[in-house]
């Protein structure tokens, strides 16, 4: 059975310290997403079986904070069966500094069921794990002077549909269209059906049309391709259209069918560094494979490193069987000049502005992705930046949470007077005049803190070792600088009870591991690679609680050693012998796994270690695979 974590606890937030901002920093609140959202819903709800959802329909957020810091929201609209706004009593919202979102499922007529998601430029894109749905909800502002004429130009669409609420008739189209007037003239689909044994598939349909009202709602419809029956179609029929006050986005869907269209402007000009920045992220999929089905969903943000190609990301996925659990990850991509981006199993478009990335599957693997880039956060004073608190090693986005003795970097403005290292074991709670305050709220509602040991100090960076008195529990965590008697905003995430970073020898979470030869401790490199069967040892952070405990910023003990539940360790997707997990002796804050090199790893290249650690009492897992290790022949 699921488990539902313990993310439900944002509704005891209670604390006007963590909602009050200096004035200097403008950063995102309750008021941010206050008035009303046109709404697409696409989910499954999993138990016992899966049962599919949609709905279309306007959200209206209050834009208010009540003393739990929460605001509320009401539903309207239309579903298919099974997805019926529950009790408006329910509806509780809060919106985190750094733009994270959370909000009640409204389909859930229980109330326990969150989703999770963010404020992007233009929209919202959440999903509800750790329960028993998977889902995706994508939320646009109404418009108040939108036609036809806003849909204009080139688009790339994205569509996922569950053909009659049947799963194994799930089916994804990927193409462009040009709109001009509220026609698209005649467009080419492909796609891939699962029916169809999920071979690529070409169709036309004639003629789609697209209405567009003042409040940016409307209708797009598709005629049924020539000769194709309906059991072969990958997109027909009228839908509820939605569309972005500026027409660079829109979101569609059938009032009783179950599909999710999805549509960018398509990009002028160059295309180099179209997508950078942050951006929140939520997707549904379903994953087809030799004959087996499996329903995921999730949400979390992608870091786009523009100039060199790189997405840093992370993201909670609920599959449809079991427990949800944390993946972070590191994939190099190429935008085509038209914003286009394939792999094997997926395909993307880079919206105009790059604001917004659409995503569906390819082959096999069927899904919907809605990329929406964060708000950009700005201050003056002792600034420190909610969306900047991440693991030290691996430099995942903040939705990855931070666990009882990780190693984390903060970024801001004027965050501390000089720049100070300390010098000596065990790291102070006070360097350089800054301190580090971290606050929660227990289980009883009662507001717990500790101070941080620090490890270093500058106006830009503050590096810190997370006190293991922290909980790991997905409770929210704030996090507040003070320099020299001046306090900085509030930053808050979430706790969890790992998260695994590697330690890179660039420094930046990407590329060749910090990891040595056990035989001499010198470093593996690709001119020192290492061997099959070979032990080396592997330097992260983020793996969570010791027996025995320690003081966190305190030297790790050699008699008896501090050690982890051991992990699971795969090095090019092969199983390697896990000798030693645990904090490395005589520093602070670093772990150290001693692993062996299993049979099978492809020789000659650098090649991917991945790090599942689990938590021995909730089962939770989180997943790093962005460091490498180079082997040799």
């Amino acid at each position: 059975m699921l488990r539902r974590r313990l993310y439900a606890v944002p509704v005891l937030l209670a604390s006007a310290i963590w909602l009050a901002q200096p004035a200097a920093a403008q950063l995102p609140t309750n008021a941010t997403i206050k008035g009303s959202y046109n709404l697409r819903y696409l989910g499954v709800f999993t138990d016992p079986s899966d049962v599919a959802l949609s709905y279309s329909g306007t959200v209206t957020f209050s834009g208010t904070t009540d003393a739990n810091g929460n605001g509320t929201f009401t539903v309207t609209g239309q579903g298919t069966s099974g997805a019926t706004p529950g009790p408006a009593a329910n509806n509780i919202y809060g919106v985190f500094t750094n733009g994270l979102l959370y909000m009640n499922n409204p389909f859930d007529a229980t109330g326990q069921t969150f989703l999770y998601g963010g404020v992007g430029s233009g929209a919202l894109v959440l999903s509800a794990t750790d329960s028993f749905y998977c889902d995706l909800l994508v939320a646009i502002p109404q418009a108040t002077g939108a036609s036809n004429a806003t849909l204009s130009g080139n688009y790339f669409l994205a569509s996922m549909d569950v053909l009659g609420g049947n799963f194994n008739s799930t089916r994804d189209a990927f193409f462009s269209a040009t709109a001009n007037g509220g026609s698209f003239g005649n467009v080419t689909i492909k796609g891939t059906a699962l029916n169809l044994n999920s071979a690529p598939q070409t169709q036309t349909s004639s003629s789609v049309t697209y209405t567009v009202t003042a409040n940016g709602t409307g209708t797009l419809t598709f005629p049924a391709p020539s000769g194709v029956t309906a059991a072969n179609t990958l997109v027909s029929g009228s839908k509820v259209l939605y569309v972005a006050p500026d027409g660079s986005f829109f979101v569609a869907g059938g009032a009783s069918s179950f599909d999710m269209i999805v549509g960018v402007k398509a990009l002028t000009g160059s295309s180099a560094g179209a997508a950078n920045g942050l951006y929140f992220v939520g997707f549904l999929e379903n994953f087809t494979n030799a004959g087996t089905s499996a329903i995921y969903a999730g949400n979390g943000t992608a870091n786009e490193q523009g100039s060199s190609a790189t997405e840093i990301g992370h993201q909670r996925i609920q599959p449809d069987c079991c427990y949800a659990y944390d993946s972070t990850y590191a994939v190099d991509f190429t935008v085509g000049a038209d914003g286009s981006v394939t792999y094997s199993d997926s395909q993307y478009a880079v919206g105009a502005g790059g604001n917004f990335v659409i995503g569906a599957g390819n082959g096999t693997n069927y899904q919907i992705v809605v990329y929406a880039r964060t708000p950009a956060l700005t201050g003056t004073g002792v600034f420190l930046n909610p969306q900047t608190l991440v693991n030290s090693a691996s430099f995942s986005p903040f939705t990855a949470g931070v666990s009882p003795g990780e190693f984390l970097s903060m970024f801001g403005s004027g965050l501390a007077a000089q720049t100070v290292t300390a010098s000596a074991l065990p790291f102070p709670t006070t360097l350089g005049g800054v301190q580090v305050n971290i606050s929660w709220f227990d289980a009883n509602g009662n507001l717990q803190s500790a101070l941080a040991p620090i490890y270093l100090v500058s106006s830009g960076l503050i590096s810190i070792v997370v006190p293991y008195s922290t909980p790991g529990d997905g409770t929210p965590l704030s996090f507040q600088v003070t320099n020299n008697g001046t306090a900085s905003n509030a930053a808050v995430v979430y706790s969890g009870p790992s998260s695994p970073g590697l330690f890179t020898q660039t420094q930046n979470g990407l590329g060749d591991g910090a990891i040595r030869h056990s035989t001499d401790n010198s470093v593996v490199t690709t001119a020192n690679p290492a061997k099959v069967g070979e032990t080396v040892s592997i330097y992260l952070t983020g793996l969570g609680a010791v027996t025995p405990a320690v003081t966190a910023g305190a030297g790790a003990p050699s008699n008896p050693l501090s050690i982890t539940v051991l992990p699971d360790v795969y090095i090019d997707g092969m199983q390697a012998n896990v000798l030693y997990s645990g904090l490395a002796p005589g520093l602070a804050g670093l772990y150290q796994l001693n692993v062996t090199i299993p049979s099978g790893v492809t020789a000659g290249t650098s090649v991917t270690v991945e790090v599942d650690s689990f938590d021995s009492v909730n089962d939770l897992l989180s997943i790093n695979v962005q460091a490498t290790i180079p082997i040799s022949k």
